[in-house]
């Protein structure tokens, strides 16, 4: 029988990043192949039953495009998890399989249910919120970010007990509360501002594919960090890092299985069932982020950055122009976009491009000091909202449109404005005066 001895290259060790990594690369294969297969299967079944978004003044499609789309996500994200659980990881951990916490599954079927049930039946803004409430309640429950905040008080302890000594200290279970506060917003924030991305053909599947694949990035280096130290036990190595890559292979397997039948045109959207749960995965992952150090989580918002700021600008532009925080509106990043001459793909792709620069600004971040990162951080949004504020982003001006005279005739002369960010809309006491045989209705 030959030997393979001699085939065998014993010092070829893998580098950090590919040992922290290709043991779990199976999650990934699992998650797309899952999502690839049963996202036409959920579509067939939405069409069957009539469960589809109706075309509407708002919306870019004309025919009606079935949902569950996110039904389907959600099933290749638990079968990449089942898979991490078939992989044997080290008998020195004292398990010798990954044990991805419950809660985490049950809190995404939980918003995986509530956006079902809106995209079936249409429920209020405030049972969802409450649902996403109790979302991160679950995740708390086991542990997860129960101490998120730790990595940003300490520091603070240290410079008051530097100042007024060690009996002037926030105390743990402020720190835990904190902490628990900041699970909840991070939950809510990001299932909200992923559902209001989800606003053209592939946008939101697509971008959240780029920061899954950024939180992977910051996985793996983590994991990669801690494997270079020599020191460290080999059941500290396989166990330190796992659950943040499995958790970002399993995302980035999911969405990308599900991107080729929703990029435009597309055939099936997600639906909130998927948007909602989309920000949810994000949510848990920066969350982990966070319980390492303050630029980790930087890191992780960074790279959430895009729907981020899409969401701070909506509702900074409803408050400004007193309109419900919650009222819909065509006025997102991504609809301004095409109102400026855009085509749909060359705004989802645009997008694309600014998530994936968010993520190399993210993984930037992890290079520096926390001193420094923060002040990055700040400078980065700081100018980010100036701008978006100089584009108009923020005040929704209006130019009403005035009745002429023309050879006698009075007629209403649509006036195109200098300032492209602007929005034509005609006065109440003019629609009569239109030739249209309906009367205009305005925007959202």
């Amino acid at each position: 029988m030959t030997s393979l001895a001699p085939y065998l290259m014993v010092d070829d060790v893998p580098p950090a990043w590919d040992t922290a990594l290709a043991p779990h690369i199976y999650v990934f294969y699992a998650a797309f192949i899952i999502s690839f297969i049963f996202t036409p299967v959920m579509r067939s079944i939405a069409m069957y039953y009539g469960i589809v978004d109706q075309p509407d003044a708002r919306k870019s499609h004309k025919e009606p495009v079935a949902y569950l789309g996110g039904v389907a996500v959600f099933m290749g994200w638990v079968a990449g998890l089942a898979m991490s659980h078939l992989h044997l990881v080290g008998a020195e951990i004292g398990s010798p399989h990954l044990q991805v916490k419950v809660n985490i599954v049950l809190g995404a079927a939980l918003i995986v249910g509530l956006g079902l049930w809106d995209d079936i039946r249409h429920i209020s803004p405030r049972v969802k919120i409450a649902g996403q409430i109790a979302a991160a309640v679950l995740i708390l429950s086991q542990g997860v970010g129960a101490t998120s905040m730790g990595p940003i008080i300490s520091p603070i302890n240290v410079r008051l007990a530097e100042l007024f000594g060690p009996n002037v200290l926030i105390p743990d279970f402020v720190m835990k509360a904190l902490s628990a506060v900041g699970v909840i917003l991070m939950v809510v924030g990001c299932c909200n501002a992923t559902n209001l991305l989800d606003g053209l053909d592939g946008l939101c599947g697509g971008v959240t594919a780029v920061i899954a694949a950024g939180f992977l990035f910051l996985a793996v280096h983590l994991a990669a960090q801690t494997t270079a130290d020599p020191n460290q036990p080999l059941g500290a190595l396989l166990a330190l890092n796992p659950i943040r890559i499995v958790l970002a292979l399993a995302l980035l397997g999911g969405v990308l299985g599900f991107v080729p039948f929703n990029f435009n045109p597309a055939s099936i959207f997600m639906g909130d069932t998927g948007s909602m749960f989309l920000g949810y995965a994000c949510a848990v992952q920066i969350v982990l982020l966070a319980e390492q150090q303050s630029k980790w989580l930087l890191a992780g918002m960074v790279m959430f950055a895009l729907p981020i700021l899409d969401t701070l600008l909506a509702f900074a532009r409803r408050f400004v122009n007193r309109r419900p925080l919650f009222s819909p509106d065509r006025h997102h990043f991504h609809h301004q976009m095409v109102a400026r001459g855009f085509s749909i793909k060359k705004t989802v792709l645009i997008s694309y491009g600014l998530a994936l620069a968010f993520c190399f600004l993210g993984a930037f971040i992890v290079y520096m000091r926390t001193r420094y990162a923060v002040a990055f951080y700040l400078v980065i949004f700081g100018s980010i909202g100036v701008a978006a504020y100089k584009m108009g982003m923020i005040h929704e001006k209006t130019d009403p449109v005035k009745p002429q005279t023309l050879d006698g005739v009075d007629a209403a002369i649509t006036q195109i404005p200098e300032d492209t960010t602007s929005i034509l809309e005609v006065d109440d006491r003019q629609r009569e005066m239109s030739f249209t045989k309906e009367p205009a209705s305005r925007a959202s």
